[in-house]
C-alpha cells in the first residue's frame, strides 16, 4: 500500500491501495531529506507486451533521468542520490501512454524522511491524441511502432509544461478523434465520451472539483478528418464535419462551463492536416466571443514514425506553444 501523504499526483489516477497512473507525463513527485528510496512497480496488461516506461528524475536534472521499462511482474527499484543526507526533490513520470499500458505504484519507501509536499501555481489542462503523447517522436519515416519509440516527456505540450514549473493533468490517445477515427473500434468511440474517466476505454470516473487549470490545451481534429476522408461521399463528409464542429462546440462549453475564464488554446497542423484547418478556424471564429479562445498553427515535418512530429519538430513546436502562453499571461 502506498501512502499519498506528503505525494503530489500529477494527472488522471484510481487509487485502491495501489495507486494507478494512466496519461502520459503522469505521476508522482515527492520532496525528502535522506540517502535513498525504494519504489515498487508493475504494468497493466495492455497490447504492448505489459510494459511501461518510467522515468524518475532527481532535482529537476531532467538530463539525466533514470529510465526504467516496468513488466506485469511487480519490481522493487532502488534509487540512491548523490548527495548524502540532503534534501532531494523526486519526480516519478509516465513516459508511455495510457492506451499501451498503465503503471502502478503499490508501495514508496525512504531512507530518509519526507518534507512538504510539492505545490504548483500553473496546472494545464490538456486533451489530445497521439501528438499529446508524442507519439513516435525517436523513430523514423517508415518505422514500425513499438512502445519505446514514444517520449511522451519530450513531446511539445509537455515541454511547454516544463517550461512553465507547471503540471498537467490530461486525458490522451493515439489514435482517438474528439468524434470517431479510423484507428479506434468501432470508429465512432469518441475522446469526448471519455472526459470525466481516467483514461481513453476506462469507466473509472476522475473528479474536477481539485482542478484549477491555469491553461487548457486541445490538440484533436486529425484522426477524425482521417475518418471524414476515408470512403466517405462529398455529402457524408460536409455532414461528418458539420458533426466535429458540433462535438468541438460542445467540448468548448463543457470546458468554459467547468472552468470560465481559463484561457483555451486550439492546437493543430502538428501533423499538417491542412484539409482541416478551415475547419479549425472556422471553430474558433464561431466561438472566440464566447471563451477566451485562441487558436495555434503548428507545422510538425511529419518525419516520425507513421508521419508523426519527431524529437526535434516537437521541441520547435514547443518554443510557439510556449510564447503563446507567455502572451496570454502578460494579458
Amino acid at each position: 500500500m502506498i501512502d499519498l501523504t506528503n505525494i503530489y499526483i500529477h494527472g488522471r489516477y484510481s487509487y485502491d491501495n495501489d495507486l494507478i497512473l494512466y496519461n502520459t507525463a503522469s505521476g508522482v513527485e515527492f520532496n525528502f531529506k535522506g540517502n535513498s528510496f525504494v519504489l515498487d512497480a508493475k504494468s497493466s496488461i495492455g497490447p504492448q507486451k505489459d510494459q511501461a516506461w518510467m522515468r524518475i528524475i532527481i532535482d529537476n536534472d531532467y538530463e539525466n533521468g533514470l529510465d526504467y521499462k516496468i513488466e506485469a511482474q511487480n519490481q522493487k527499484i532502488k534509487v540512491e542520490c548523490q548527495q548524502i543526507n540532503a534534501k532531494h526533490n523526486v519526480k516519478v513520470l509516465k513516459v508511455s501512454e495510457a492506451i499501451e499500458s498503465h503503471l502502478i505504484i503499490s508501495d514508496l519507501s525512504l531512507n530518509g524522511s519526507f518534507l512538504d509536499k510539492p505545490i504548483y501555481d500553473n496546472l494545464f489542462f490538456v486533451i489530445g491524441d497521439s501528438t499529446v503523447a508524442g507519439f513516435g517522436n525517436l523513430g523514423h519515416l517508415g518505422d514500425e511502432k513499438q512502445l519505446f519509440d514514444t517520449d511522451g516527456l519530450n513531446g511539445f505540450i509537455y515541454l511547454a509544461v516544463k517550461a512553465y514549473n507547471a503540471t498537467m493533468y490530461s486525458l490522451n490517445g493515439s489514435g482517438w478523434g474528439l468524434s470517431f477515427s479510423r484507428w479506434t473500434n468501432p470508429m465512432r468511440k469518441p475522446l469526448l465520451k471519455y472526459y470525466h474517466k481516467v483514461a481513453p476505454l476506462e469507466n473509472i470516473n476522475c473528479s474536477f472539483d481539485n482542478i484549477s487549470p491555469t491553461i487548457i490545451i486541445i490538440s484533436l481534429g486529425t484522426n477524425d478528418l482521417s475518418y471524414i476522408e476515408f470512403d466517405h461521399s462529398l455529402e457524408e463528409k460536409n455532414r461528418l464535419i458539420n458533426e466535429f464542429k458540433n462535438d468541438y462546440n460542445l467540448l468548448l462549453n463543457k470546458l468554459g462551463s467547468d472552468f470560465p475564464k481559463v484561457p483555451i488554446i486550439m492546437v493543430y497542423g502538428a501533423m499538417r492536416e491542412k484539409n482541416n484547418y478551415q475547419n479549425m478556424h472556422d471553430i474558433y471564429l464561431n466561438n472566440k466571443d464566447k471563451y477566451p479562445l485562441y487558436e495555434l498553427v503548428l507545422d510538425g515535418d511529419c518525419l516520425g514514425v507513421s508521419n508523426h512530429p519527431t524529437i526535434n519538430s516537437h521541441l520547435e513546436m514547443s518554443k510557439k506553444l510556449i510564447k503563446l502562453i507567455g502572451d496570454i499571461k502578460n494579458d
